[in-house]
């Protein structure tokens, strides 16, 4: 996925949620029935208002995850029900679920979720101060590379694979995504509602006007295309954005945690290359390293992957036809906006050109 320019800022899904100590001690009292000694609000949330919170007379320390306006229910519920599989499958260190509520309809007026804070620091920051793996040895790197891949093993081979492609429901039977699509037989059906999506909004969002008939001509060439069914693609149990961001560490870089769990389910393999592994894939070196981890575990990668070179421009035609970063403006005017759209527009239809020459 795309990095955002710095300087265009978003109504994002948490944009004027808070969620005061108040609110948070009749929360804790109700469910739990604790009283809270300590509350601190996280400025790591894109998706969600985070919050740590201890407990009188408790060594157990929490995380209170309270989701944003974008979601109605859906989110909540496909965090949770990952969570309960990873944990029944597997031995990764994850937060355990305490207390969940998916329905908007309660006293609070949102959906949260109660979890035990894992020990340990994360390996990156949004903000990227004070990052652990910077500061790391080559050697560092590749142990805690080792020990992640580990973890990923068990994701694959542990958990049972799905013929679908969706996110797992609260019955833990796969169904639609986080946007309410799916689920989808195929990896071919699984693209296609991606580009229909992608044409809505560049169709209705206004700020796509400039560039949308050329984009649109794009698509139209895209569509005449002959694209193989990708049916070799396996489904796997995949977290979808397990990235340095998402890993605590103790003193001895150890994984202590693996977080958020809230985009993960049965996904085509390709798409954790699309997602995850970051920055670890941006160090020619460290990707190498990981690569051959990851192989050794017999998991394919993309070095293996049959056609991950047309799958990977599919992937990047996708996002460059409405880059995430361009919807949601709060300032649609900003001089930025145009450059990264007319960027996006000759992206789009260079990798068009790209796409056509290798099927041939």
């Amino acid at each position: 996925m795309a990095s955002a320019p710095e300087e265009l800022k978003r109504h994002g899904p948490t944009e004027g949620l808070s969620f005061p100590r108040s609110k948070a001690e009749q929360l804790f009292k109700h469910h739990l029935n604790k009283k809270i000694s300590w509350y601190e609000t996280i400025e790591e949330g894109l998706n969600n208002f985070l919050a740590f919170v201890d407990c009188e007379n408790d060594t157990q320390r929490y995380v209170l995850k309270i989701c944003g306006d974008a979601w109605d229910k859906i989110k909540t519920e496909s965090e949770v029900t990952a969570m309960k599989v990873v944990s029944k499958h597997t031995t990764l260190p994850i937060p355990k679920i305490i207390a969940y509520s998916s329905d908007k309809n309660n006293e609070f007026g949102l959906e949260w979720i109660i979890m035990t804070r894992t020990e340990g620091k994360p390996l990156r920051t949004s903000q990227h101060v004070g990052d652990i793996w910077t500061k790391l040895s080559i050697e560092q790197k590749k142990m805690l590379i080792n020990e992640l891949v580990d973890y990923v093993k068990q994701l694959h081979s542990r958990i049972p694979s799905a013929s679908l492609i969706g996110n797992y429901r609260s019955n833990d039977k796969i169904g639609f995504d986080n946007s309410r699509k799916g689920p989808w037989k195929n990896y071919r059906e699984y693209f296609n509602d991606q580009l229909k999506d992608k044409i809505e909004i560049l169709t209705n969002d206004n700020v796509f006007a400039p560039v949308r008939d050329d984009v649109l001509q794009s698509i139209k060439e895209f569509r005449t295309l002959n694209l193989p069914t990708f049916d070799e693609l396996p489904n796997v149990f995949t977290h979808n954005d397990l990235g340095l961001q998402n890993l605590t560490v103790s003193d001895d870089l150890k994984i202590r945690g693996i977080l958020d769990w809230e985009w993960s389910g049965s996904y085509p393999i390709v798409e954790e290359y699309f997602r995850s592994y970051k920055p670890i894939v941006y160090d020619e070196q460290m990707k190498t390293y990981l690569f051959d981890q990851l192989e050794k575990q017999q998991i394919p990668t993309p070095r293996t992957i049959p056609r991950f070179s047309l799958l990977r421009k599919l992937y990047d035609f996708l996002q460059a036809i409405v880059p995430w970063y361009l919807t949601s403006l709060a300032n649609p005017e900003h001089p930025t906006v145009e450059k990264e759209l007319f960027k996006n527009r000759d992206k789009v239809e260079q990798l068009v050109k790209e796409i056509r020459k290798e099927l041939k």
